[in-house]
């Protein structure tokens, strides 16, 4: 089953693409920290299976036997998206490629590791390497996102997940099977929408050239774009009334079928 899947943001959405120095009157004032407007799928991922990261990421101190030695050595590990993709690649479960804008609201917040009071401060300044005040740009309710889900036949699609940490990131989802009309494999392809760069090559497909929109910390894991495909799926159809032409790296030709 192949799915054109709506996002709609229900709350607050904070997450850091860009962080540069904030300059009032000539003064350092800490930091601004924007995003871009693509989510990567590894989120929507968590969020899909319920989660909000991986236990270790929560709980280090589930692996401090091992940690010394493992420090400074290994990268992080997206356990469990790696058992999404590894299923996927045998037709199994799901798949969610990232997602790019329709809407966008957005608004600023003012964070403070200082207080005031009209006349005097109510509280010391920290130390000068923590930034005192770091002013964000977030996504507010109503922003829509869209993107596309690949599943097996019987996958229940959530219809609210959450992608980021209390009540942040709470998103209601609308799922629309998209009515396969044809398909084939095509030569030489550029990915109708964002793609997950090592995704598509651990599904097995040659990545000639992409076009990077966001990249994170995680390097190779993060980095998403449109790409150009030595060979891809291409899939035509119909989803609420209206017609789709996609060229994706779609993990498994069952996805389709």
């Amino acid at each position: 089953m192949i799915y054109k899947v709506k996002l709609t943001i229900e709350g607050v959405l904070i997450f850091s693409s860009e962080v540069r120095p904030m300059v009032a009157g000539g003064t350092a004032m800490g930091s601004y920290i924007t995003p871009l407007p693509y989510i990567h799928n590894y989120p929507l991922i968590y969020g899909i299976l319920g989660k909000s990261a991986e236990a270790y990421f929560i709980f280090p101190s589930l692996h401090q036997a091992d940690y010394l030695d493992r420090k400074g050595k290994l990268p992080l590990k997206y356990t469990s998206v790696s058992e999404v993709l590894e299923k996927a690649k045998q037709g199994k479960g799901f798949y969610i490629y990232p997602a790019f804008p329709t809407k966008i609201v957005t608004s600023s917040f003012l964070l403070s590791a200082e207080s005031w009071s009209y006349g005097l401060l109510t509280r010391m300044p920290t130390k000068n390497v923590f930034p005192r005040i770091t002013s964000y740009t977030a996504f507010m309710p109503e922003s829509e996102f869209i993107t596309y889900m690949v599943s097996e036949k019987g996958f229940e699609i959530p219809e609210w997940i959450r992608i980021g940490k209390k009540r942040w990131g709470i998103m209601k989802v609308k799922a629309e099977p998209v009515k396969v009309t044809g398909w084939e494999k095509k030569e030489e392809c550029v990915t109708s929408i964002p793609v997950n760069v090592k995704d598509a090559q651990q599904f097995g497909y040659t990545v000639e050239n992409f076009s990077k929109i966001l990249e994170t910390s995680s390097m190779e894991e993060g980095i998403i774009g449109w790409a150009t495909l030595k060979e891809c799926y291409n899939v035509k159809g119909k989803v609420a009334g209206e017609t789709v032409n996609l060229e994706l790296p779609i993990p498994n030709e069952n996805f389709i079928e």
